[in-house]
């Protein structure tokens, strides 16, 4: 029996080996797969930053007063060069990184990826919902949007979007996730299953929440317009809205009311922004909504998880620039833009094409 013994503890270990050689061989496996994506999505990144940038300064050079919905359009577009420049790229270097070195993520790094990248995935369908919403205002009861203080609003949507957003996406950094396996004590786990059941269920509710609204708001949009456009059940001249100017005694400009939107300008806005709420549904909310049911539902995250997270950001980034473009109102081309950042150089702007300097 005791010869025996020091043959049967060896056999245990043997049979040991394979399965730690097999959780290796798993581990490398996800690697690989991360790895093998890394560099196309930072090439992809740098794209997309540079393709917002345009984005953001050819709205300008078209407006020559601004008005929220190209105020929401620029900040989303913003919100995109945001996202691909920071959490984005920290997380490609860090991976390529450790393909050549012993380098690894930790704890401050990780806090921070994390906290950013979902600030800025809130933000961005937050955004998407008040776009549509402001569409559908417009073209349902164009007067009582025109009477409003648009502008005002807008801007005071935009700092709410944001402050939402950063309380809650910073919250796993301070404290609020699974404190038995934390997400950032071995590689970097950012699926919401890794971080904790709360924030995971909070994020699931909320971009479950605006993705309903921004749909529901687009198709409200979609069916004015469309009954407008054919003239049979809405008369055209009901929703038609002057133009109105309000001066002083002395016959001074002092502010004014945009009338109505001529009816290709308004079908033209109209399909830009459906196609950038349904590009942004099925390419980021939907993806992001099977994956984190998916893996609350399973309490485990999966490489394709990660693999669909970070593709379908970047690819929805990229497609809002092409959607600008193809959209004559807002398609200038580089003279104009170059007028447009010497006009901003040099501060020659006229007052009503920066109101939102003046309302906070």
């Amino acid at each position: 029996m005791y010869l025996l013994l020091p043959t049967l503890l060896r056999g245990t270990s043997d049979c040991a080996l394979p399965r730690d050689n097999m959780v290796d061989e798993v581990t490398t496996m996800k690697d690989d797969v991360i790895n093998a994506n890394t560099l196309a999505w930072l090439v992809c990144s740098g794209v997309s930053i540079l393709a917002n940038t345009w984005s953001i300064l050819s709205v300008s050079a078209k407006q020559k007063k601004w008005k929220p919905l190209e105020f929401l359009i620029c900040t989303l577009a913003g919100t995109h060069i945001l996202n691909m420049a920071i959490p984005i790229t920290m997380y490609c270097v860090i991976t390529l990184r450790r393909q050549h070195s012993s380098y690894e993520w930790n704890e401050g790094l990780c806090k921070v990826f994390v906290s950013t990248f979902y600030t800025l995935t809130l933000v961005t369908c937050f955004s998407v919902t008040s776009l549509s919403y402001h569409r559908m205002w417009m073209v349902r009861w164009p007067v009582n949007y025109r009477l409003s203080n648009t502008k005002k609003q807008a801007v005071h949507t935009v700092m709410g979007i944001w402050m939402v957003s950063f309380i809650l996406s910073t919250l796993p950094a301070v404290g609020w996730h699974d404190t038995i396996d934390r997400f950032y004590t071995s590689d970097c786990r950012f699926i919401v299953t890794e971080i904790g059941l709360g924030f995971g269920v909070c994020f699931l509710l909320l971009i479950g929440g605006s993705v309903t609204m921004g749909v529901i708001c687009i198709g409200i949009a979609l069916f004015q317009t469309f009954s407008i456009q054919a003239g049979h059940k809405a008369d055209k001249n009901k929703f038609n809205v002057p133009t109105i100017v309000v001066e002083d005694a002395q016959g001074k400009r002092r502010s004014s009311i945009d009338g109505s939107e001529p009816l290709k300008t308004s079908l033209q806005i109209t399909y830009l922004i459906s196609g950038i709420v349904f590009i942004y549904d099925f390419l980021t909310g939907f993806p992001i909504l099977v994956v984190s049911f998916a893996s609350l539902k399973f309490d485990r995250s999966y490489n394709w998880m990660v693999l669909c997270v970070l593709w379908c950001s970047i690819a929805q980034s990229i497609l809002l620039p092409m959607f600008l473009w193809a959209c004559d109102r807002y398609r200038a081309d580089i003279r104009m833009v170059w007028e447009k950042c010497v006009a901003i150089m040099s501060n020659d702007e006229v007052d009503e094409g920066a109101p939102y300097k003046k309302i906070l």
